[in-house]
C-alpha cells in the first residue's frame, strides 16, 4: 500500500468530528432527562426499613372513583418503583392509611357566551404512616391538589390527574421524613 494512496482530509475529519459531537449531545441530553425522572423519589436512602402495605382509602366524598383511583395509583407506584416491598395484604411492616376527605368540581374559566370553558377539580386527602406493631402513627400529612381540565373532556380523565398530582405530592412527602 502506497503511503500517499489514504490522506483524510480536513473537512472530513471535521465533518466526523462535528457528527460524533452532536450524537453525543443528543445523547448526553436524554441521559440527562432520564436521570432527572428517575430521581423523582427514593426510598432506600433514608432510615425507612421493612415492607408497607397500603390500606384502601376511605373516600368521604361524592366522587366513587377518586378513592379507588388514588388507591391503585399508590400502590402501582411502590410496585414499578421496587425500591419499597409492598405487601399486598395489610401484614407489612408500615402501614399507609388514608381518607379522601374534599372533592369538589367548579367552573374555571367561561366561553364568550357564559358556557363554561374549564374547570377545576380540587381534592384534599390526609395520610398516616404507622408502624404495625406500634399504635401512634409515624407521621401524617394533609394534601390538597387540583387540576383544571377543558369542559369537552372526560371528568374521569381529569380525576385521574388529579390523583397523580396527589400521589406525587404524598411520596415527595414521605421522603422529607424517611
Amino acid at each position: 500500500m502506497n503511503e500517499n494512496s489514504y490522506q483524510p482530509s480536513a473537512v472530513s475529519c471535521q465533518l466526523n468530528y462535528t457528527s460524533y459531537l452532536g450524537t453525543g449531545t443528543v445523547l448526553l441530553i436524554a441521559i440527562l432527562i432520564l436521570f432527572f425522572f428517575s430521581c423523582a423519589y427514593s426510598f432506600r436512602s433514608g432510615s425507612f426499613d421493612g415492607t408497607l402495605s397500603i390500606a384502601s382509602l376511605e373516600n368521604k366524598t361524592q366522587n366513587a372513583d377518586i378513592g379507588r383511583i388514588l388507591t391503585e395509583d399508590l400502590i402501582d407506584a411502590f410496585i414499578i418503583d421496587d425500591r419499597v416491598k409492598v405487601e399486598t395484604n395489610s401484614s407489612g411492616d408500615y402501614l399507609l392509611e388514608g381518607a379522601v376527605n374534599n372533592y369538589k368540581r367548579s367552573p374555571e374559566s367561561y366561553t364568550p357566551e357564559g358556557e363554561v370553558e374549564e374547570y377545576r377539580i380540587s381534592v384534599k386527602a390526609k395520610f398516616s404512616l404507622k408502624r404495625q406493631d406500634k399504635e401512634k402513627s409515624e407521621w401524617e400529612r394533609n394534601i390538597s391538589e387540583s387540576f383544571v381540565y377543558s369542559s369537552e373532556s372526560d371528568e374521569l380523565e381529569a380525576v385521574d390527574s388529579v390523583a397523580v398530582k396527589i400521589r406525587d405530592s404524598l411520596l415527595r412527602l414521605m421522603l422529607e421524613t424517611w
